[in-house]
């Protein structure tokens, strides 16, 4: 029998420091986020 719901993909989860944006503001500056290293994604 096959798997009627099809295969379990995950959503990729947004870093809660950057929101997903993979820049946090530091100030007056403009810093890649430490936890996700810029890409956003957790």
């Amino acid at each position: 029998m096959s798997n009627e719901k099809g295969p379990n993909i995950k959503k990729k989860q947004k870093c809660k420091n950057c929101e997903g944006k993979g820049l946090v503001k530091k100030g007056e500056n403009v810093v890649k986020c430490q936890r996700c290293k810029g890409t956003g994604v957790r």
